[in-house]
């Protein structure tokens, strides 16, 4: 057995194992002679097999296209917001990561905003921007855009000023050097940015569903109105 075998195994049998001992902690009571109470609250915490029955359920005929409609509904929030965070925060920390002055300038604005808590900015949002889709995308944006801002403009700040001069000693234009030197440079940082970002963008796309209601739709107020 090769070595990704043996790390596939292992996490097949991490996985086959926590999700027995779930159900087995739902199902077991602590203490067999006080009724209903169990190491695990199926009230609170579900077993895994009435998870699986209930997903079946909502993929029947019956209410599937409502299902479908809820997934497709956050999925076209995340990449809307996602894409248009990484837009902006790609092109703001390249354009603050090779200007000092605008860096200054604009650095006691940045940190003031992005220190606070996206969750408090949640009732300011809808009530702008309503329970709608751009009300999700907002909140996507706003997580998204400081992750790929913050990592760009260390990307564009690490270049190492030896390919800058020596770009310029060969005749090379700045705009020339933007685009050949700069810019890919800044694009590993940027790249590293995009994991953590769709999964914060989801986050926030979420909540926004969990406050928005019915209005809003989604995963998140098919989670809150089945509690």
């Amino acid at each position: 057995m090769n070595e990704k075998l043996k790390i596939n195994f292992w996490r097949l049998a991490i996985l086959v194992v926590g999700v027995g001992a779930w159900e087995w902690l739902t199902v077991i009571k602590a203490v067999s002679k006080i009724p209903g109470l169990y190491f695990i609250d199926p009230f609170f915490i579900s077993r895994p097999s009435k998870i699986v029955e209930r997903f079946f359920y909502l993929n029947s005929d019956k209410v599937r296209l409502t299902l479908w409609q809820m997934l497709l509904s956050t999925v076209e929030s995340t990449f809307i917001g996602f894409f248009v965070g990484v837009s902006t925060g790609f092109v703001a920390g390249l354009v603050l990561g090779r200007n000092d002055r605008l860096a200054r300038i604009f650095e006691p604005y940045i940190i003031a905003f992005n220190s606070l808590p996206r969750i408090a900015l949640v009732p300011l949002v809808t009530m702008i921007f309503g329970f709608g889709l751009l009300a999700k995308v907002v909140l996507a944006w706003m997580i998204v855009f400081f992750i790929v801002f913050f990592n760009t403009f260390q990307g564009a700040r690490s270049v190492d000023p030896d390919l800058i001069h020596s770009a310029r000693f060969l005749g090379a234009r700045e705009g020339q050097i933007m685009r050949t030197v700069i810019i890919p440079s800044a694009l590993a940082w940027t790249f590293a940015s995009l994991t953590p970002s769709i999964s914060f963008a989801l986050i926030g796309v979420v909540i926004g569903e969990f406050i928005g209601g019915e209005s809003g739709g989604g995963i998140g107020y098919l989670i809150i109105s089945s509690l």
